[in-house]
């Protein structure tokens, strides 16, 4: 049986064809393997919250804000999620900048569950902050942990109406010694006399909400 032979003109018009099959073949592959990897931005947590979050620790700290009642008062509020088995405890706020006092019983989070800071329980915080301020605050817990966070002040406006303050102002009021409860009195006092003249502007609500940045 005779082989046929191909010419070397048909090879010639053989070979595009077959390099651009095999190109065709090669880039759903190229594009499959390109997509191979890891942390996938689906997979990554993505916490919206208007306040700070912080995984560092056992304890997740979650939105975590300060909301303020006037200049110098107010209370801690977001939430605590406990990734342990064991219970674990929120035993102290503090500011390394020396601008904000919290005066707690500490506040215990069950294995694997999580704390309200604004329903659950009422941490008083009072110092040197009005509305509007950035407070690093660090979270020391009974695990031995401890997150530094830098917490936005926020005023009783819009969602916050519904989280009570009065709670959070007749603790720190109770809480409050010496010398520095004094000075803190009288700066209360001066800025209740401002308000009566004509208002804090800080602690003032729009009348309507602001609306996200781009929206029409």
């Amino acid at each position: 049986m005779k082989r046929e032979l191909r010419r070397p003109a048909e090879m010639h018009h053989l070979r595009p064809t077959a390099i651009a099959g095999l190109l065709l073949a090669l880039v759903p592959a190229a594009m499959t393997l390109s997509s191979c990897g890891f942390d996938y931005p689906t997979d990554r947590v993505n916490t919206i919250a208007a306040g700070e979050n912080n995984r560092d620790a056992s304890v997740d700290a979650l939105g975590i804000r300060l909301l303020a009642s006037a200049t110098g008062k107010g209370r801690l509020i977001g939430s605590l999620a406990n990734n342990l088995d064991e219970n674990a405890a929120l035993d102290s706020v503090t500011s390394p900048e020396g601008k904000a006092t919290a005066k707690f019983e500490a506040v215990q989070i069950p294995g694997r569950e999580a704390v309200n800071l604004a329903k659950d329980v009422v941490i008083p915080v009072t110092g040197d902050f009005t509305a509007g301020d950035v407070v690093t605050l660090e979270l020391g817990f009974s695990t031995g942990e401890k997150v530094s966070l830098n917490v936005p002040v926020v005023k009783n406006c819009f969602q916050y109406t519904q989280i009570p303050t009065e709670a959070a102002e007749s603790e720190a009021a109770e809480s409050e010694e010496g010398e520095a409860a004094d000075a803190a009195a009288e700066e209360e006092h001066a800025d209740e006399e401002h308000a009566e003249e004509g208002g804090d502007a800080r602690f003032n609500c729009a009348d309507e909400a602001p609306a996200p940045e781009g929206a029409h």
